[in-house]
Parts: C-alpha cells; structure tokens; sequence
C-alpha cells in the first residue's frame, strides 16, 4: 500500500523522516521501505543511532523520549527539551533554564549544567556558557573547559559553516567528473580537459554528485526571492531523467535528493534517489 504523504527530511542511520496522511511522523529507507510506523506528533533526527520523538503533548509542549533504529524507546528525557539529536556519544539536553548532555543511556555524562549551549559535539568540541545567549565557550568530550575566550553564536555558526563547507566541498570534488561553463547565457559541462561533454542548453544548473545533476530547463519569467528553483534531473550524457519542479533545491542528504514543492520550504519536502525517480513511503 503507497502511503499519502508529505516528506520532511531526516536522513541519518539510513532513515528519512516522513509525515503520513495522519499527521503523524514515521521513519522510512532509502527505498521508501516504511521501517517504523507513522505514530509520532513530532520527531528529530537519527543520530549514532538514536532519536527523539514525541506521542504526547504536555504543559511544556511536548514529552519527548529517544528510540532506536527499530523504533523502540531507549530512555525518556523526563519533561526536558532535546536540544539537539545525538552527535559523537551525545546528546544535549536542556530544561529551558539549564542545559547538559547525555550520553546513550540517558545519563548526564559530566555531571555537570550550564545556563545555555549551542549545538552539539563536533570534531570532539561543544560549546556552552554560563550566562543565556552569550560568552560561549569550548568544552571537550570530559566536559572541560578547553579555551579562556569566549566568543558568540554567530561566531560558532560561521565557524561550524566552514567547517561544514570544507568537508562538503572535498566530497563534492571527488565525486563531480563535470565542470559547469557559461556560453550565451546558457549552461552546459566540461570535462577536466576542457571537453565539451554536454552542450550549453539549461537557464541554470547545480553541481554533478553520483551521477546526475538538477538542471533548470524552462526559463523563468519571474524569480522568487531565496528559492533555488530547479526543474529537471540529467545524467552524465546530458539526459533528461525527470522534469520535476524543484522548489529550495538542497541536492543530496545522505542518499536521497531532498527539494521542497513550493517556494520559501512550502509544499512539503520531498526526495529523489539517484535515478531521478520519486521515493514515496510504502509498507
């Protein structure tokens, strides 16, 4: 039975998130394989195995509890707030007036709180202050304080950026055999001796990754603001492998091609897996 639904993306352990003509969230694969069963008002992310989720509504908004792959409850986190989804062993865990971390039993694994954190474990470092909103400061995985200079969150979240962005760039270099050129205001590919492989044809084009590359092939008389508007997939020859609207257009997480149905993240997120083809949940 295929499933009505929005998708929503949460790839991580294999798993996507979706949303089922109930209103309720569930976790499929790549395949669109349903793996655990549409039954949750909200979900987060899987991480190391692990994520949060909610059946219940409570004073505070919502009672969270984190499972496992196969969707079984793991630990509960008691009225508190999951900060973020686990990264690197932790999670970090906040009740709005402190914040700590927990490991994969639930347990806060230094013993300690602070007034406010941002984000969790990245390359072994987290970042938390013992004032709200700002003077933010480095701990390690032993929960120490590993740098006297605080520094704000913009500063974490450019930092983090690049960071991200570096990482992103090596695997997207890797796994591009393609290069974007310009001719007459239109779009085509190279190789990396200078080849033309796929003549300038499209308004617009993303960067090849596993194979394929979304590609604007209808030119379009009016632009909405911040919307990475794309509408068809191509192969390494050029062909067109789906004419697909393509709204906030964000290429591939994890397995799946994720892009939203309408502008400004409207209309529901959906995937695309690397044939070009729709992933719809079925049972």
């Amino acid at each position: 039975m295929i499933l009505a639904s929005y998708l929503f993306y949460g790839q991580g352990n294999g798993l996507y998130k979706f949303q089922s003509e109930n209103g309720k969230y569930g976790f499929m694969d790549e395949n669109g394989k349903i793996k655990i069963k549409a039954e949750y008002l909200r979900v987060g992310d899987f991480g190391d195995g692990l994520c949060y989720v909610s059946k219940e509504v409570i004073k505070k908004g919502y009672k969270w509890i984190f499972i496992d792959t196969l969707g079984k409850k793991v630990f509960d986190i008691q009225d508190n707030f999951p900060q973020t989804g686990f990264n690197e062993g932790f999670a970090q865990i906040s009740s709005f007036e402190e914040h700590w971390f927990v490991n994969k039993k639930g347990i806060n694994e230094f013993g300690k709180t602070w007034k406010d954190g941002y984000g969790g474990f990245n390359n072994g470092i987290a970042f938390v202050s013992d004032v709200k909103f700002s003077d933010f400061y480095p701990i390690n995985k032993k929960g120490e304080r590993i740098d006297p200079k605080t520094v704000s969150r913009i500063e974490i979240y450019n930092s983090r950026k690049n960071d991200n962005s570096d990482i992103k760039d090596e695997i997207e270099l890797r796994s591009n055999k393609l290069i974007a050129f310009q001719e007459n205001d239109l779009w085509g590919f190279k190789d990396d001796l200078n080849n033309i492989v796929i003549e300038p044809k499209f308004y617009l084009v993303d960067k090849f990754q596993n194979g394929v590359c979304a590609v604007r092939i209808n030119k379009q008389e009016f632009e909405f603001a911040n919307d990475y508007f794309l509408d068809a997939i191509i192969d390494e020859k050029g062909v067109i492998l789906n004419e697909i609207e393509m709204h906030c257009y964000l290429g591939f997480q994890g397995q799946l091609i994720e892009f939203y149905g309408a502008p400004h993240f409207g209309g529901g997120v959906h995937y695309l897996n690397k044939h070009g083809q729709l992933v719809t949940p079925i049972e």
